[in-house]
């Protein structure tokens, strides 16, 4: 069963490359029967009979896109897996605070209740968590996403909530591909002195490792400067060329599998510890549900009809060779090598984190999707926030 849906995930990325109809899952994944209401998590009861509780939520994604329908849906499961008791009003587009570079502070202060608090631009105090960015590890944002979660009790929770924040989830993009609108990226030395968006420190030592010169314009100013030559070159994980409208300015796709950028939401601590405790345990199962929906049905599903799309307008993918991308692999590897020594200085178990990372990595790519999410409708991982 397991060789099926992989040798379908790929004929179905293949067809889309090609600009063929593609083949679409034949039966509804099982995540997409949660939203819906056909199956149930294995939460325990919600008794709590007062008044509904209202939460705001803050990003920066606008509400007609993939992302921003697919939260809607996230958040009407939650009112009725609560029996109306939570009730979520969504501020997207940036319209209640600065859901990018001030998001900790926002929902840390109250402003919002939780909300999109991405490491990446907002880095100040973390270390550890940056090694999510170590490249070509993953495959897609199933395996990632479910490895981010697992890792994150042991080995990044203690920085995260040093921003006097919790952490709700975090899932990630799929792997980075290199978008160009000049001339296109065969090989290695076609990165040299490209300017290249890297949101991140890491993900800007990376860019260097390949020649180039780094960018880290916030995500929502990427248009703009990739349109406008400010940037040359966009890694960007496929789902995110249609959110961000890249595609109607590249003319190139470089699959080169680079590192994938991960996307947390935050929640602020005054309103965890508010919830009644039935209602925290409903809360908390289905936050991680939630990250495995946008994983599998945005990241994943959506890069999909992302590819059909950029073939559609006549955007040319090139795909690396093997050989190539060893060559990018060697490359980069001094970058992987510093952040491993440079933490491990300081104290941090980075030899282990990065160990573990490859090794669950095997573990969720030997899953079905479906597998994986069974596993969380049964129980959620514990320990991501302590009650």
């Amino acid at each position: 069963m397991r060789n099926v849906y992989k040798l379908s995930l790929r004929l179905i990325t293949t067809l889309s490359l090609l600009g063929l109809p593609g083949l679409h899952a034949q039966t509804k994944p099982l995540i997409e029967k949660w939203l819906d209401g056909e199956v149930k998590a294995n939460y325990g009861k919600v008794t709590y009979d007062g008044p509904p509780i209202a939460m705001k939520f803050s990003t920066f994604v606008a509400p007609q896109t993939a992302m921003g329908k697919l939260q809607q849906r996230t958040f009407d499961r939650l009112k009725e897996d609560t029996n109306g008791k939570i009730v979520m009003t969504p501020y997207f587009g940036s319209t209640l605070a600065n859901a990018q570079r001030g998001a900790f502070d926002a929902v840390s202060q109250g402003i919002a209740d939780f909300g999109t608090c991405y490491v990446l631009f907002n880095p100040g105090g973390f270390k550890l968590f940056l090694g999510l960015q170590l490249p070509y590890i993953f495959e897609n944002s199933m395996q990632s996403s479910s490895v981010a979660q697992e890792l994150y009790p042991k080995y990044l929770k203690k920085e995260y909530e040093a921003r006097d924040v919790y952490l709700l989830h975090v899932n990630t993009t799929q792997p980075q591909q290199i978008l160009t609108s000049r001339r296109p990226v065969n090989k290695l030395e076609d990165m040299k002195g490209k300017k290249v968006w890297a949101p991140g420190a890491l993900s800007q030592e990376l860019a260097q490792s390949l020649g180039s010169s780094p960018s880290n314009v916030q995500s929502s100013e990427i248009y703009t400067a990739f349109q406008s030559g400010v940037v040359d070159a966009v890694p960007m994980h496929d789902a995110g060329t249609k959110l961000f409208r890249l595609i109607e300015v590249a003319k190139y796709r470089t699959v080169a599998n680079m590192w994938i950028n991960p996307t947390e939401q935050c929640l602020n601590k005054s309103t965890w510890e508010k919830l009644p405790k039935d209602l925290k345990t409903v809360f908390y199962h289905w936050a991680q549900l939630t990250n495995i929906a946008e994983a599998q049905l945005y990241y994943d599903n959506e890069s999909i009809e992302a590819l059909a799309e950029m073939n559609k307008k006549g955007i040319k993918s090139t795909v690396l060779s093997e050989q190539e991308l060893n060559r990018w692999r060697k490359a980069s590897q001094p970058v992987v090598d510093k952040f491993i020594s440079s933490m491990t200085a300081e104290g941090l178990p980075a030899k282990d984190f990065y160990n573990e990372m490859q090794r669950l990595q095997r573990k969720y790519k030997a899953m079905t999707p479906d597998q994986i999410t069974q596993t969380l409708l049964d129980k959620p991982i514990p320990g991501i926030i302590d009650f």
